[in-house]
């Protein structure tokens, strides 16, 4: 049995073989100058079609090339780069948001080589990285990084730099209708129904609302709202917009909304808030003022988020699907990377389904 070079390469008793670029022109019919084009990522005038890149990748990896500069080898053997968390400069900190830290977890649970490292990356939602290469994050200028996962709007200019280069891209809680990516989003929508559905169950009609920025065009808080009203028209409920609180999904926008909430008449015996840091700023504003919770109020939150259950009282919420984005991402990239599309494929989206968490912070009303 013959054994290529990479292989020879691991035996000390047969000296490697040293493959050349007239080698790999040899082998694949293809100049020089083009070979070099390909392994440095640089134009040099010559124009490489796809299909001669994919032919030359595909020689020196049947010949057990490996080239010495790294940004090369991740563009030949795209399994070995780094997994890379792209966000939009505006979303804030990922490792501190309750959910994007869920889904970093996750995705690095599901990584099949633990010692594969994962890097994140700034972007500016309006820079142009096709007028300004050099400002493009680290991991893509570098060509170190070969699996994307995406947060924030879409960025053409930087969603078109990866796919070009034959690269798997997970948008995370957006839907980026995008050749080459895929779209990875909880039903959020679906998560606000069970919520009221939870609610009207145990009797409650008089419900608050603690939604998120008014008129924010943010999916999440827009399709939250969609299913809100979903669940009230399904209940054959009125929407009493007296009722609706707007903030900015923090504990400190929950507490304040609190105090407008309930200087209302009726006061609601139930508040279902976006997102669970919300519900902790209704939980601390109701017993700072001498309401019991659930008894004199009911407070359920969104997107269990890992200190929910650790509050007094244990926060029912919705279960929002973060490690299971971040897993699925992993999965979603591997499988590009076994059997990568000859173009780029079309945009997909799944969505991933959520669930109710019951603990102590909800009651049927007095």
């Amino acid at each position: 049995m013959s054994l290529s070079s990479h292989e020879e390469g691991r035996r000390s008793d047969v000296p490697a073989k040293v493959i050349t670029m007239s080698d790999i022109a040899k082998a694949s019919g293809v100049s020089q100058g083009a070979i070099s084009s390909l392994l440095n990522d640089r134009d040099y005038g010559i124009r490489v079609s796809e299909k001669t890149r994919e032919k030359v990748f595909k020689t020196c990896r049947e010949m057990g090339y490996m080239p010495n500069d790294l940004r090369a080898v991740v563009r030949m053997y795209p399994e070995y780069g780094e997994l890379c968390f792209l966000a939009a400069s505006n979303l804030g900190d990922l490792i501190a948001d309750p959910f994007y830290s869920r889904v970093i977890s996750g995705a690095m649970s599901a990584s099949a080589e633990p010692s594969h490292p994962m890097s994140i990356a700034r972007f500016r939602v309006d820079e142009d990285f096709t007028e300004r290469n050099d400002l493009l994050p680290h991991p893509v200028k570098w060509g170190t990084a070969s699996k994307f996962m995406y947060a924030g709007p879409a960025n053409l200019s930087l969603i078109h730099s990866i796919v070009r280069r034959g690269f798997p891209i997970i948008s995370i809680a957006s839907d980026l209708p995008v050749a080459g990516v895929v779209s990875l989003l909880p039903d959020y929508a679906d998560a606000a129904e069970r919520a009221m559905e939870h609610l009207f169950r145990l009797g409650h009609t008089q419900i608050a609302i603690i939604s998120g920025t008014f008129g924010s065009t943010d999916l999440p808080v827009m399709e939250l709202n969609r299913g809100v009203r979903t669940g009230f028209e399904k209940a054959g409920v009125p929407l009493d917009g007296q009722n609706i609180a707007f903030g900015d999904l923090s504990s400190q926008s929950g507490y304040r909304s609190m105090e407008l909430i309930l200087g209302r008449n009726p006061k609601p015996t139930a508040v279902f808030c976006f997102s669970d840091a919300l519900a902790v700023g209704a939980i601390a504003y109701a017993q700072s003022h001498g309401m019991k919770v659930p008894e004199d109020i009911s407070v359920l939150g969104c997107g269990d988020d890992r200190f929910s259950a650790m509050i007094y009282p244990a926060l029912t919420t919705v279960h929002l699907p973060a490690e299971e984005l971040g897993s699925q991402a992993v999965r979603e990239v591997e499988e590009h990377l076994k059997s990568p599309p000859p173009t780029p494929a079309e945009p997909r989206k799944l969505v991933l389904p959520s669930c109710l968490v019951e603990r102590d912070s909800c009651a049927p009303p007095k």
